[in-house]
Formats: structure tokens, sequence, C-alpha cells
């Protein structure tokens, strides 16, 4: 009976590990980013950026007047460069590469300034996401810049822009694409303006090589004229912030 009672706790044993070990490969695991080009004074956290500094989920990137920051977010979505005077924080940054695609999500916080960023088209699971005091963007595979007052500029592909009211708590959404701006002052979507540049991602011959960003799947852009604001009623025992 010892014999029987030893050999049914060791198999239990071996199973609860086996599922421990399943969860583990399973999970998300830590996006690789890492800085390719600094140009002027560059913090993340405490300490100088600089070139080939790895940049991980919970990092707060600073940039002090005529400065930036050019990163490879890697699997994440391709470049992100953090413009003069801002604040950005690296909210979310993982990769799941255990299913049949790959999962790779990513949220900045944009603070104060600006950012600019291409992005490669991810698989329909994945999400790339700015968040700025008023609006949240989600990226679709694109070329764009984000201001923290809540502008954003599109040059090629398309970005949702969500507004939230903060009385009623609903939302707007808009579908910014190529060549169209939204403006929050509107709110509303509008044509670029012929003074804004466009976004530069030209890493220069002292930069650090990008990391290979490996397989991805890609899905199709959203074509056509931006949509209408659509309005959506808040959830039940939801408060206004």
């Amino acid at each position: 009976m010892n014999y029987f009672g030893r050999f049914s706790r060791f198999l239990c044993a071996g199973a609860i590990l086996a599922l421990a070990v399943n969860l583990a490969v399973a999970a998300p695991q830590a996006g690789r980013a890492t800085v390719v080009q600094v140009n002027g004074n560059v913090s993340i956290g405490s300490q100088p950026a600089t070139v080939g500094q790895e940049v991980s989920q919970g990092a707060i990137i600073k940039t002090g007047p005529a400065s930036d920051v050019l990163i490879n977010l890697g699997a994440n979505g391709g470049y992100t460069r953090v413009l003069e005077d801002s604040t950005v924080t690296v909210d979310e940054l993982t990769v799941d590469s255990s299913g049949p695609e790959t999962i790779a999500n990513t949220q900045l916080g944009l603070k104060q300034g600006k950012l600019e960023s291409q992005v490669n088209r991810l698989s329909s699971k994945s999400k790339y996401v700015v968040q700025t005091p008023t609006t949240t963007a989600a990226i679709r595979g694109t070329v764009f810049r984000v201001y923290a007052n809540g502008a954003v500029l599109v040059w090629d592909g398309c970005v949702d822009v969500i507004v939230r009211d903060q009385v009623t708590n609903r939302e707007a959404r808009y579908a910014v694409c190529a060549g169209q701006m939204f403006d929050p002052n509107i709110p509303g979507v509008v044509p670029i303006p012929s003074s804004a540049t466009s976004p530069n991602f030209v890493v220069g011959p002292s930069a650090a090589p990008p990391i290979p960003i490996g397989p991805q799947v890609f899905v199709s852009p959203v074509d056509g004229p931006p949509s209408e604001p659509i309005i959506v009623e808040p959830e039940l025992g939801s408060k206004a912030k």
C-alpha cells in the first residue's frame, strides 16, 4: 500500500510539474527592443540612453530640447522615434509565439511631447496602442505621428482614434487613414497640413544594427474614407473619469 501511495503521489507531482512547464511555455514573453540612434539629451530611467541599450516593459523614456531617440521594437512592430521634449512610458511589450501566429502586444504611454512610428502589419490578434491623456490610437500597420494633446497624423495605413468623453464616459471612434490627421480641437478628421513633415526612420552609420523581427502574419490594411464617429454606450456600472 505504501508503494502504491508513493507512486500515486509521484504521478500527481509529475502531472503538476508538466502543467506548470506548459503554462510557462505558453505565457507571453518579454518583447525585445533596442536603442539604435540617440541625438542630444535622452534618458531611459535614470541613466543616459546609449546605442545598443535594451528597452524593456516599464521603461520611462525622456528627451530634452532638440533631442530624439530611435528604438527598434523588433517583433513588436518596427521603429518608434521619441521626439524632442517628450516623455513616453513602455506600458506593455510582450510577444507570444506559442500558437499558430505570433501575437505581439505593445502599449506606449505618451505623457508629453510627441512620437512617431513605422509599424509593421502585425497578426490579427496583435495590438499596438499609443495612449495619450485624451485619446487612444490603435495602430493597424502604418506610419504615423502622435502628439500628447491627442492629434494623430497618418502617412501610410490607418489608425483607429478613440476619444472618451470625460463627462458621459462615451467613446467616439474615428478611422484616420493615409494623408489624414485627427484634430482633437474639432474633434474630427481633416487632411494633413502641407507644412507637416513626414517621419524619418533613416538609421545613421553610427547606429546599432536592427534586431531581426522574425516571421510575421500579416493582415490587410483597411482602405477607404474615414468613418463617422461611433458612439459607444458605457458599460453598466462604469463611472465617468
